[in-house]
């Protein structure tokens, strides 16, 4: 009897780290639009330095049994599924892990909804580098990690072009304000100009694809104009092409996927789901959809054996939901990392960041070694997350109790 099949949709980090971990044990097809793997943070740095760009582009390996195509349906009995491709093509399989990731618009990811070739890519992209190095004015619209990347990558290899950089709240709302700080000094000392609270209201014709000229306008009346304007907002699930297959009770709200704890799609025993595809509560960055695909990848593994499943993201980080975990590079040479309360600035996160999309492309080349090594930097970090859970439980309770307190000291008085 031949090994079980397990048809992993999506090449991305959580697809690599999952396809990684299985195809020892079962037969692995990595489904994906894309015939490569490309490092999504690398991204910011190729569209502005193109020439970068080849080296960030890994071919799958054989190993995994790649197969460019697109999702569009997916039918299981619990026991085996049928995947439909756009081609007209059923894929069956024993199981399946949905890793669609997201879509992102403004080519820092290639299209989810269309087939990509790695010369299709590199074209894209070095459109987007000539219209930068032409450009007087450059626009990004984002006030996270993504379009600040952008602005600073520009504003680095470029120093006297003008860069604004637009936000419809502040910089970095989700993270530390020691990262925030930081971030807002580099892009101040570096010419950027950072525009806070503008709502752009009127995009001038600018859609979800690649960069293009456009003027825009804000709710406050304020027009900004760029010879390119990067869209660096509107992140969304790439599940809308199989969409027409998940029940009512398997689509959560904003278009992802639901998932049991055990990262299951609800409904279906042998189809699982991880990454930014999936409504799990985590902050949506590569770091926590490996985490989340080894998880999904591992249960598939005791499963087949009959054990008990484990759980994400509580039984994965103590019991506990995981902290803020994530970070960004201000051009070459510094950076931030953010763990919980953990802030490093400076030089050494664009180090770190360097080092691990190197180790990840040659887990996306095939590479076993590699994979082991990763795989073991990744419990360190899954535990450095769990101290933080920890520490942020134990202040909550703290203040928790502080005000409860308060309360009661002030009751006789009140009485």
């Amino acid at each position: 009897m031949g090994r079980k099949r397990v048809l992993i949709v999506g090449g991305g980090y959580a697809g690599v780290s999952a396809a990684a971990l299985l195809c020892c044990q079962f037969e692995v097809t990595l489904l994906d639009p894309k015939t490569f793997f490309e490092p999504a943070p690398m991204a910011p740095h190729s569209l502005v330095v193109p020439a970068s760009a080849p080296a960030t582009l890994v071919d799958f390996p054989a190993a995994w049994h790649p197969k460019q195509g697109l999702l569009v349906g997916l039918t299981s009995n619990g026991a085996r599924g049928t995947a439909t491709l756009q081609s007209g093509e059923a894929r069956e399989f024993d199981y399946a892990l949905l890793a669609t990731g997201s879509s992102y618009p403004g080519a820092i990811k290639p299209p989810v909804d269309q087939l990509t070739d790695r010369a299709a890519r590199l074209k894209a992209v070095s459109d987007v580098g000539r219209q930068v190095a032409a450009a007087a004015a450059v626009v990004v619209v984002g006030g996270g990690s993504v379009g600040i990347e952008v602005a600073a990558e520009v504003a680095e290899r470029f120093p006297g072009k003008k860069v604004t950089l637009v936000c419809s709240g502040g910089l970095l709302e989700r993270m530390d304000g020691r990262a925030r700080d930081f971030a807002a000094a580099w892009l101040l000392k570096h010419g950027v100009e950072v525009l806070t609270g503008e709502r752009i209201s009127d995009w001038g014709g600018l859609g979800d694809g690649a960069p293009a000229p456009a003027t825009l306008r804000t709710a406050s009346g304020r027009e900004i104009s760029g010879d390119i304007v990067f869209k660096c907002v509107g992140v969304r699930p790439a599940t809308a092409l199989f969409a027409g297959s998940l029940s009512a009770e398997q689509r959560a709200p904003n278009g992802s996927i639901a998932v049991e704890p055990t990262l299951q799609v609800r409904g279906w025993r042998n189809v699982f789901a991880a990454g930014d595809c999936t409504n799990t509560p985590e902050e949506k960055t590569a770091a926590f959809a490996g985490v989340a695909a080894t998880v999904a990848a591992g249960n598939i593994i005791v499963l087949h054996a009959g054990k008990e499943l484990k759980t994400y993201p509580e039984g994965t980080f103590g019991g506990l939901l995981p902290p803020m975990a994530g970070g960004f590079t201000l051009g070459a040479s510094a950076g931030v990392l953010q763990i919980g309360s953990n802030v490093q600035t400076g030089a050494g996160p664009a180090k770190a960041k360097g080092v691990i999309n190197w180790l990840f492309a040659r887990i996306a080349h095939g590479s076993r070694f590699w994979a082991w090594l990763y795989g073991n930097m990744r419990v360190v970090m899954v535990k450095s997350m769990t101290r933080e859970a920890r520490k942020a439980a134990a202040r909550k309770e703290a203040a928790a109790a502080h005000g409860t307190a308060a309360v009661g000291a002030a009751a006789p008085a009140a009485a």
